[in-house]
């Protein structure tokens, strides 16, 4: 029987127990463990995450890497890598996690391979920054490595908004400005699963709110997709390399692909459309 592991920090997490299940209800054996237990032990060549031989594995699905700091998100990606030299299938591949992670890179991968994204500027120089502020007029300021929608912040082109981006500037050293799109206070999160739209749900922002994660009080709706919104998640999916993800569409004057999730939480759609992602995945381990 396939060992499988699950790469879960949180043992409550809804995706993780679905995972779970998805991999035991196809005859495969689920392993959960977390990172925050990472171990690679050089003379004997093992890694492991508390009692679980990493090494001894079929396959990984990352649903999370868990919170660290610098060092140990370089040791949780190493030991990764090396578990896939190693033969272990990673789901998803760790290149894929570390882009779909870097905004900064997914944003010049969508705009390098033809997927229409808004307008980004990343940069430590204040000058360029504001810049970048006065031809957008409106900006959205994300951390580079953020989620969640945590530290996401609306800036606009005037006093308050320039003070403001001199913070974040001084406090991180660098910003990542995204210009905004005027949108039906919604955005579309569309998931894909082994280059397949396997559901999709719209997120809507909370009453006198506009970030839209579900995680920041947003609510799922079902959502029917436009024949050029499945073309764009699928082309993202793509380009990032992931065989899993949640590809954010925000609806302007045209479709923009505004970001990719390489480990997306599948309990939004399931509530929503009751659309299980977990076992889609579950599933292409077994093909």
């Amino acid at each position: 029987m396939e060992k499988i592991g699950i790469a879960v920090t949180d043992p409550t997490d809804w995706t993780g127990v679905a995972l779970n299940n998805a991999v035991r209800d196809c005859g495969m054996k689920p392993v959960k463990f977390s990172f925050s237990s990472a171990t690679s032990n050089i003379p004997s060549g093992k890694m492991y995450a508390g009692k679980v031989d990493l090494t001894a594995l079929d396959a990984i699905v990352v649903r999370d890497m868990g919170p660290a700091t610098q060092n140990d998100a370089a040791l949780r990606f190493d030991i990764l890598c090396q578990l896939k030299d190693l033969g272990v299938r990673i789901i998803n591949p760790p290149e894929a996690i570390a882009r779909a992670a870097n905004k900064h890179v997914s944003s010049y991968l969508f705009q390098r391979n033809g997927i229409a994204t808004p307008e980004t500027v990343v940069t430590s120089d204040p000058d360029e920054a504001l810049n970048a502020l006065s031809s957008f007029k409106h900006a959205v300021a994300k951390p580079v490595f953020g989620y969640k929608g945590i530290g996401v912040e609306c800036i606009k082109n005037n006093d308050s908004g320039i003070r403001r981006l001199k913070e974040l500037l001084e406090k991180n050293g660098m910003i990542y400005l995204q210009e905004f799109i005027p949108n039906p206070g919604r955005d579309i999160r569309v998931f894909v699963v082994d280059k397949k739209v396997v559901g999709s749900i719209y997120r809507i922002a909370p009453a006198g709110g506009w970030i839209n994660n579900l995680s920041q009080g947003g609510c799922a709706k079902p959502c029917t997709l436009t024949d050029e919104q499945k073309r764009l998640g699928l082309m993202a999916a793509q380009v990032i390399g992931t065989v899993y993800a949640g590809v954010d569409i925000i609806e302007g004057d045209r479709d923009y692909v505004i970001e990719i999730n390489g480990t997306p939480s599948g309990k939004g759609i399931f509530e929503a459309c009751s659309v299980d992602v977990t076992l889609e995945i579950a599933q292409y381990l077994l093909s």
